[in-house]
């Protein structure tokens, strides 16, 4: 958790928390393209402490993953009649780890859809749900499908769950309290005056054709692109599963995976097609034990449901991987070495060496991996104390670029105070207590729904100052900034420093 501070990803939800926190509504007052329960559930740790917010912020991204990596396999143990104890807290640490992988602890809307989701749909399938379960399941569903696009999906999923199990009490109350939740977040969006600039800016940018290519043509890319090594996989998994007790090749299965997510760490670029591939190829697999695995138990249909959570969080103009929910997958192949084909009751308990050593793997493959940060210097270079410049980084320790580069925004918001940064300094005015003028902390095209020469004026109607990151962005990501054209091109530069163009609005005719 302390290491790493890169400037979009890690802290564009917090910085429009931070927005939220100072009266901004986003919609409303700025542009924000996706539904906006994450940046107000991340304020929570902005009111429990302004200072240290952001900290706790980045250490509850584990508490999430491994919650509702653990729900997931309550759920699962449960249903599939697993009563071992041990085996739940196994499979639920399995995908907990493999889904913090490197990627950076931080406030996401995928990760929040994930948590809140699952939530809801474990009150509503756990045992003997009681109408209460099921109303707190609704809200807890409706906070996740507004998360983000993608999850608006999983209403559907889970009614045709409830269909297909014939289950019409659950169904009964899952459509009323679902009517009422729907109706309280719409007036909440209404009676602020932000419903209509939330349909109009997160509908422009759901396209159909991102949910194609995320949703569908890039799991047939991932086999496409690497059918050698699927077959070659499909071909050892078969050898392992006919020849070796069943143990044994659930661990050698494991174990390859870990080796190979270590060895894909080992490349320049960690997040590679192929290292979502990985991921891509093993969700295929699932679906396909699940499908054929329904003609022998309607449980399946239930492991299915927890799949479509996981597919809905890969649809992403971003990351398009399941790996941010992969207990379903893990338990696919769990479930197939150690229930589909063991007859022995006794045999199905996993032994604690093999349990033991399956779970060091992925904690060396999560350290390994933790050795490259997200979009930031390796490991080894990153020890300067950030909170040395602003305290509300305590903990947190970057690299000798990231320290400087901190240490002129802070003395540049001094003398600047009514400022902003392009293009990507998500945290600058949290951590200069400080009010964007134009409330978006990342003007990227895709963000502001290509708003950027509108909000360019409203810059310079409000007097305000840019300050242009002098970054590592390459030349064809920049081009994606259309409010630095217009910066760049019609805007007086006022200051330069080592990392920092300031600008200064045009004067006047």
């Amino acid at each position: 958790m302390p290491y790493g501070l890169e400037g979009s990803d890690t802290g564009y939800i917090f910085g429009s928390s931070w927005n939220i926190y100072n009266g901004q509504l986003p919609h409303r007052d700025f542009i924000y393209t996706r539904p906006a329960i994450p940046a107000f559930f991340h304020t929570i740790f902005l009111f429990i402490s302004e200072t240290y917010g952001y900290v706790i912020d980045r250490a509850f991204f584990y508490v999430q993953v491994f919650f509702y990596s653990y729900l997931g396999a309550k759920l699962l143990t449960y249903h599939f009649g697993i009563t071992s104890i041990a085996t739940r807290y196994f499979i639920a640490i399995i995908g907990a780890l493999v889904s913090i992988h490197n990627y950076p602890p931080m406030g996401w809307n995928t990760i929040d859809g994930v948590f809140f989701c699952m939530i809801g749909m474990y009150l509503l399938l756990k045992k003997d749900s009681k109408p209460y379960h099921i109303f707190f399941s609704m809200l807890f569903l409706v906070l996740g499908v507004f998360s983000k696009q993608s999850f608006y999906f999983m209403p559907i999923f889970i009614a045709g769950y409830l269909l297909l199990t014939k289950d019409w009490y659950r169904i009964k109350y899952f459509v009323l309290f679902g009517i009422v939740w729907v109706a309280c977040y719409v007036g909440f969006k209404s009676a602020t005056d932000s419903l209509t600039p939330f349909l109009e800016q997160t509908f422009h940018r759901t396209e159909s054709s991102a949910l194609l290519n995320a949703g569908l043509k890039n799991y047939y890319l991932a086999i496409k692109s690497n059918v050698i090594y699927v077959l070659v996989a499909i071909a050892a998994t078969w050898a392992v599963y006919k020849f070796l007790p069943k143990k044994y090749g659930f661990l050698l299965v494991s174990l390859t995976i870990a080796a190979v997510m270590i060895a894909l760490y080992q490349q320049e670029n960690s997040i590679s097609v192929f290292k979502r591939s990985l991921l891509q190829v093993l969700f295929v697999f699932a679906v396909i034990y699940s499908v054929v695995m329904l003609r022998k138990d309607r449980n399946f249909l239930l492991l299915l449901l927890l799949l479509t959570l996981s597919w809905s969080a890969s649809i992403s103009n971003g990351f398009k991987t399941p790996i941010h929910f992969s207990l379903p997958i893990f338990f696919s192949i769990y479930y197939l070495f150690f229930y589909t084909a063991i007859p022995s009751e006794e045999n199905k308990k996993i032994a604690p060496w093999i349990a033991g050593t399956v779970i060091t793997a992925f904690l060396i493959t999560f350290y390994i991996g933790y050795q490259t940060i997200y979009r930031d210097a390796p490991r080894s270079e990153l020890v300067y104390e950030m909170d040395t410049v602003f305290p509300q980084l305590a903990t947190i320790k970057s690299d000798k670029a990231t320290f400087e580069k901190y240490s002129e925004l802070k003395a540049l918001a001094q003398q600047y105070p009514n400022f902003t940064v392009i293009p990507t300094l998500t945290l600058a005015h949290y951590l200069t207590k400080t009010v964007n003028p134009i409330g978006t902390d990342w003007p990227h095209d895709a963000e502001v729904n290509d708003q950027g020469d509108q909000l360019a004026k409203q810059l310079a109607e409000k007097k305000s100052f840019v300050f242009v990151e002098k970054s590592d962005v390459s030349e064809k990501e920049l081009n994606f900034y259309e409010i630095l054209d217009s910066i760049t091109a019609q805007w007086q530069l006022e200051k330069e420093t080592a990392y920092f163009s300031v600008y200064s609005p045009p004067k006047a005719k």
